[in-house]
């Protein structure tokens, strides 16, 4: 059994593992932490070099698809250039832990991810932003603005438009053009600036295929973690617990 065991270590190449973050740097942007493991890169398991991983994340133009692993819970992210911090290697022990874990992790093809922003306030009250372009801010920027229950945004708009509509018809028209177009570019911004502005902080930034896969990633790394749109499951003392159905 032991030379099995030692057998099992010689063959298992090691993963690359945070040491410790920059002050500024781009895995801080991410919101990655010391002791977070680097699993696979672009969807395959990544045993390479701190060089070599640098190399690949250089290579100009190219976005690339990580998958980490913090703690127990796997999850993906996706950058654009090196993440700028000092790694170390796994142990052979959490080596062989993590490729057993790894196998049960589904990775999806690069082109299904979205990126999502994630903010948290202190009663662990969540912020899914997704930081993809949403045709309806610049085809309808008052219903994207409901969605969104941007109210404010929404009261200042709604008043441009009536006191530029009272004054003429074509002004109206260049004021929704205009504003179409700075909804449209800049609706994550919008979002993330008024979710700070109601008291959350950034806590994730995650690729995934879907929001409700980002709340079971959120639950997985904090089980109190609340949604106003709940797509999963919540947890009591520990214990899943379906979503009830509402009876009208």
């Amino acid at each position: 059994m032991q030379n099995n065991n030692i057998e099992e270590l010689q063959a298992t190449a090691s993963f690359l593992k945070i040491k410790e973050l920059k002050l500024k740097c781009r895995a801080r942007n991410l919101r990655l932490k010391e002791k977070d493991v680097i699993v696979a890169v672009d969807g395959e398991p990544f045993h390479g070099t701190i060089l070599e991983f640098a190399n690949i994340l250089s290579e100009e133009d190219k976005k690339t698809l990580l998958t980490i692993r913090r703690e127990d819970v796997f999850f993906e992210i996706i950058t654009f250039g090196t993440l700028g911090c000092s790694f170390e290697f796994t142990s052979p022990e959490e080596t062989i832990e993590i490729e057993k874990a790894l196998k049960g992790h589904k990775i999806f093809p690069f082109e299904e991810y979205k990126i999502y922003e994630i903010l948290r306030d202190l009663r662990r009250k969540t912020d899914i932003i997704d930081a993809g372009q949403s045709s309806m801010s610049w085809i309808l920027p008052p219903f994207w603005l409901i969605q969104n229950k941007l109210w404010e945004v929404l009261l200042v708009t709604l008043s441009v438009y009536l006191i530029t509509l009272s004054v003429a018809w074509w002004m109206f028209l260049i004021t929704w053009i205009l504003l179409a177009i700075y909804f449209n570019k800049g609706q994550t911004t919008i979002l993330r600036s008024f979710s700070i502005y109601r008291d959350k902080h950034f806590w994730l930034v995650l690729a995934s295929t879907s929001e409700e896969e980002v709340q079971k990633t959120c639950r997985k790394l904090d089980p109190k973690c609340t949604f106003e749109y709940s797509l999963v499951p919540e947890i009591e003392n520990g214990i899943s617990i379906p979503n009830k159905k509402v009876i009208a």
